[in-house]
């Protein structure tokens, strides 16, 4: 495995190439209103205590927690992208966090009242790769699109495309996945050296997606990358969570680098 530097510690355990994770999880959702700029360090510290909780559940390769602060509507949107090693991996990991999961006494993690209106889904894997270091992720793009039909092999035999033309592009990661109960598809994108402006401005990758399917994107978001959590990294003895926005936005005041 390589070994990249970033921040407090060095990342271990993540390679360039393709990412051999079968599911994928997702969150989205608005901060109650209020919570913007201002807050950011309190919630990079909330998240780094919990990520304490939560990174060591099985099968997880990593998350990005994207952070998008509209000041003109004073809604901070964040949410999450994880991979995991296998199916039974993720739905346990929604089991645990909507059935089990509590930091406050008598409340779900997902039913907190500073979440607002939570889209979450549990996804599978059509492919996955990373061109660029960890280190070298900073903003991210997640698309999620309705489609027609079967889509489970269109899907696969069109992740080739898709994957060679993020790498032409210079991008740093790219996800495709599918959700083929409820016929959906999500696109996650990551790229250096962009703003979130940037990447949005960007010609959608889905445009390669099989017109067969009929893909219908009902959803588009551009984010910093406000944290990444590493449990093959902190498994190695590395870093077990990097901030690729600091020092634009804070790293955590907490014992951050504590397993």
């Amino acid at each position: 495995m390589t070994t990249h530097t970033y921040g407090p510690g060095p990342i271990k355990g993540y390679d360039i190439g393709p990412i051999p994770m079968e599911a994928a999880f997702t969150s989205d959702f608005p901060l109650a209103a209020g919570i913007g700029a201002a807050d950011v360090q309190d919630i990079v510290d909330k998240q780094e205590v919990e990520r304490r909780v939560m990174d060591v559940r099985t099968g997880m390769y990593a998350k990005y927690m994207p952070s998008r602060i509209d000041e003109a509507a004073g809604r901070h949107y964040t949410g999450g992208r994880y991979l995991f090693e296998t199916w039974a991996d993720v739905v346990d990991y929604e089991r645990f966090t909507s059935q089990e999961l509590e930091f406050e006494p008598g409340v779900k993690f997902w039913s907190r009242p500073f979440f607002q209106d939570v889209e979450r889904f549990v996804w599978r894997v059509a492919g996955a790769h990373n061109f660029l270091p960890l280190d070298a992720h900073h903003v991210s793009r997640f698309e999620r699109f309705r489609y027609e039909g079967d889509g489970e092999a269109a899907l696969e035999r069109a992740w080739g495309t898709v994957r060679d033309e993020a790498g032409a592009r210079g991008l740093a990661a790219v996800w495709l996945l599918h959700q083929p109960e409820q016929r959906l598809i999500g696109l996650h994108t990551v790229a250096t050296g962009l703003t979130p402006a940037d990447l949005e401005a960007a010609p959608s990758l889905g445009a390669l997606l099989p017109a067969s399917l009929a893909p219908e994107r009902y959803f588009d978001r551009s984010s910093r990358i406000l944290s990444l959590w590493l449990p093959k990294s902190r498994l190695a003895g590395g870093a077990p969570s990097a901030y690729p926005s600091a020092p634009l936005l804070p790293l955590p005041s907490v014992a951050a680098q504590e397993v």
